[in-house]
């Protein structure tokens, strides 16, 4: 059966690049992808010294060990000799288990090839592509599964959110921002953000005047809270309207002029809301 030197390139390349990067997710290694293909480069080099020479028994044994060790020398940064055992024998045990996954698919999607007595497996593509398939594959259903769980962990906190003030009247997404401490120092009360979007539905305000600072007489109770941290301080409109109603399921809260903080942030596109509810609101309900 003959043994095409590309194959065996290509399927080192790929297992050895694949061994080396489960290792690093498991073990959680700060390293750079380029020290995993230098490493997969090496073990790669390696194994084609058997296509030109016969290395058999214990020297065989004790030139994979080397190899071995050159590849996580190579592959990781380690910190003493116990964090160098560690990530060693991870290597090893991958090694291994990845060694089952290549005869699965051998056995399973291959076919029997006899020669000289001895049984192997042969596929119509090299064993590195079809692990570079299937990696592929992992990584688009592992980051899905990433969206699925993030999206459905951030509709814990949407709300249905109503604001009503005079004749106006507008609904929209309320995300409830844990990390909104944010409280008027006047009156002590907390401080919802509000999208700029959002804020022409209720006031007939040119951005110009706002920016400006001039405050209009069609907002009630109109000052500028000033936030931020030290060395960087910004001032934020501040305003109330007459009233904004928050659900959530069976839950229903009424807040009787409560304070809004004019924002500029993108929240639709980032939270798919248009305004984000402080941590305390429940309480001044």
């Amino acid at each position: 059966m003959p043994v095409y030197i590309e194959d065996v390139i290509i399927d080192n390349l790929v297992i050895n690049f694949a061994i080396l990067f489960v290792c690093k997710k498991v073990l959680k290694i700060e390293t750079r992808n380029a020290f995993l293909v230098f490493g997969s480069v090496l073990g790669t080099l390696s194994t084609l010294v058997f296509c030109f020479f016969r290395i058999d028994g214990i020297l065989l044994l004790l030139f994979k060990l080397f190899v071995s060790v050159l590849m996580v020398l190579v592959s990781f940064n380690y910190k003493n000799l116990k964090d160098f055992l560690l990530k060693y024998f991870s290597f090893i045990f991958t090694t291994a288990l990845m060694g089952g996954v290549c005869f699965f698919i051998s056995f399973t999607f291959g076919k029997t090839v006899v020669v000289n007595g001895t049984v192997s497996y042969e596929l119509g593509l090299p064993m590195g592509i079809v692990i570079f398939l299937i990696m592929i594959v992992a990584y688009v259903v592992v980051h899905f599964i990433k969206s699925v769980k993030a999206k459905n962990k951030v509709s814990e906190f949407i709300y249905d959110a109503k604001i009503k003030n005079g004749a106006r009247e507008i609904k929209l997404k309320a995300f409830l921002d844990t990390g909104n401490t944010l409280t008027d120092n006047q009156t002590g009360k907390p401080v919802f953000i509000l999208t700029y979007k959002n804020f022409l539905k209720l006031f007939d305000i040119s951005l110009e005047k706002v920016l400006e600072g001039k405050i209009s007489e069609k907002l009630e109770n109109a000052h500028y809270l000033s936030v931020g941290s030290v060395g960087k301080n910004s001032k934020l409109l501040v305003f109330s309207v007459e009233e904004v109603e928050v659900k959530k399921e069976k839950e229903l809260f009424k807040l009787k002029k409560p304070l809004l903080a004019l924002s500029y942030q993108n929240l639709e596109e980032k939270l798919n809301c248009g305004m984000l509810l402080s941590s305390s609101f429940k309480e001044y309900v």
